[in-house]
């Protein structure tokens, strides 16, 4: 990875006494605002909570903390492992009269109380529709359960707390301090500009980020894609949009800080929420195969408008269904267009088939698995899918052996968004039960740091000067108290990032 690096001339020699020194890590899909505001939300993960009875209290403790209109605001609960959503009524009764909104761990479901309810306008006993792509949970009563999914979030998020725009500076340097302390020079953020759609936004993110930079905030390098939703739309009062001019740049507008990157569609949901499209089944919820957010023609057109805008495409699927029509209409771009430059990418590719893979690749589509979801939630995929599916989720050993470049991701706060687990999770995919999945997707070390590596700079159209130890790329790089290309695999969990180089200048070094 640094075979070119001896012929580089030092500004300074530094001692690492034996230490191991890698390209800059890089996470392809990482939500610095998101990330940054759950520091400060209520943490609902399954390392904080294990029953639903522990989140009951764990949000009745919190609200004898806040004045009595406050909202509760929780993050990071994963149903899979509860065994069932929270109930509306019984965060009634635990939150003391305060609203409740608490986030499920995928990011894509959401449960609110009666209060949350009625400050939104919503009569929890006689629903609306839910607007298209969502769906609103009932109860046996037909009454809300208190679960909403995909876009009926919607219904509640606009009337949350408005997350001010020094609140959101500050979230993105909390979140670029974190990321630099896991070994992280770069990273790719997944969809701004989307204030309701996307947890933790603004409409004027763009700004936030850099002013994040300007004061000094960011210190890692970011490329941020703007959600193709709200690419053009502009906020005249409270959840109240309207269109206006676009943007007025693409794909690559900025500098080696901070730069615009591929434009985000959502397509469809999460496996974990059962809201990904899938053409079967989930396991034990027959009828049940989740929901497209677009219908497919409005899907369809945003992605032509973005391609004859400028914007690279990164398109947001986890179901086979969805990956499926997905490469269907980038086949049909990719007839249309007369740029012969088209480096598509599909986030999270998730469930594939091998002959979808094989047309994907055909396409020079990117893949951006995040290979974190297994050691975390990957018996949780078993429970959903069945034994019959779970040899396709998140492959990477198959994508490569096609020759498709694939990129490193977390999709943090998603997950920990811990790179050098990352890598550990893509070698060994050993699931938080023990079991392995998928083993015919594991890959070498090497790969997998070069997934983090030069997969994401290529990921983001950035691999001509960022992601390689030779002369003519930028000075980033991670220093590693252990040579991962070398020890067993069980023990690249065992490694530490001793400091964390960006542009030459020391953004995180590690106490001794």
């Amino acid at each position: 990875m640094g075979e070119a690096a001896a012929e580089l001339q030092p500004r300074e020699r530094v001692d690492l006494a034996g230490a191991t020194v890698v390209p800059g890590l890089n996470d392809a899909h990482f939500h610095l605002s998101y990330y940054g505001r759950q520091l400060a939300s209520l943490d609902l993960s399954p390392a904080r909570v294990a029953t639903l009875e522990e989140l009951y209290q764990a949000v009745e403790a919190r609200a004898q903390t806040l004045p009595t209109d406050a909202w509760v605001l929780g993050h990071g609960y994963y149903s899979l492992d509860l065994g069932a959503h929270p109930d509306r009524h019984e965060l009634d009764r635990r939150a003391g009269g305060r609203p409740v909104y608490l986030s499920h761990q995928c990011g894509h479901l959401a449960v609110a109380n009666t209060a949350a309810f009625v400050a939104a306008g919503v009569d929890p006993e006689r629903l609306p529709m839910a607007p298209t792509g969502g769906e609103i949970a009932r109860a046996a009563d037909g009454t809300a359960s208190g679960l909403l999914i995909e876009t009926a979030r919607e219904l509640i998020s606009h009337v949350l707390p408005e997350v001010t725009f020094e609140e959101q500076v500050n979230a993105i340097g909390a979140a670029s301090n974190a990321a630099a302390e896991m070994g992280l020079t770069s990273v790719t953020e997944p969809g701004i500009c989307a204030p309701g759609i996307l947890p933790g936004s603004r409409y004027d993110d763009a700004r936030a980020f850099q002013v994040a930079r300007q004061r000094d905030l960011l210190r890692i390098r970011a490329t941020i894609m703007p959600l193709g939703d709200g690419l053009d739309r502009t906020e005249r009062g409270s959840g109240e949009w309207v269109r206006s001019a676009a943007l007025g740049a693409a794909t690559g507008f900025g500098d080696e800080f901070l730069r615009f990157g591929p434009v985000k569609v959502i397509a469809d949901g999460s496996l974990s929420g059962r809201s990904a499209f899938l053409h079967a089944d989930y396991m034990h919820e027959p009828g049940n195969r989740g929901l497209l957010q677009h219908n497919p023609e409005a899907l369809r057109s945003l992605l032509v408008e973005a391609d004859r805008g400028g914007w690279q495409l990164a398109i947001h699927a986890m179901g086979d269904a969805t990956s499926e029509l997905v490469i269907e209409m980038l086949e049909e771009i990719a007839e249309q267009r007369q740029d012969a430059v088209f480096r598509p990418r599909i986030e999270h590719f998730s469930l594939v088939d091998p002959n979808l893979v094989r047309r994907a690749a055909a396409l020079g589509v990117v893949p951006v698995p995040q290979s974190r979801f297994i050691g975390q939630f990957g018996h949780g995929y078993r429970r959903c899918l069945g034994e019959h599916r779970i040899d396709k989720v998140f492959p990477i050993r198959s994508l490569l052996d096609l020759g498709m470049v694939v990129a490193g991701s977390s999709d943090a706060p998603i997950s920990d968004g811990d790179p050098v687990q990352g890598i550990a999770d893509m070698v060994q995919r050993i699931a938080p039960d023990g079991s392995v999945v998928a083993p015919n997707e594991r890959v070498t070390v090497e790969q997998a740091l070069l997934a983090y590596t030069r997969g994401s700079a290529y990921a983001e159209g950035t691999e001509a000067w960022k992601g390689r130890l030779i002369p003519g790329h930028v000075a980033d790089f991670t220093v590693l108290d252990q040579d991962v290309l070398q020890v067993p695999a069980p023990a690249i969990r065992d490694t530490r990032v001793l400091a964390t180089v960006v542009g030459g200048s020391v953004v995180y070094e590690r106490a001794v």
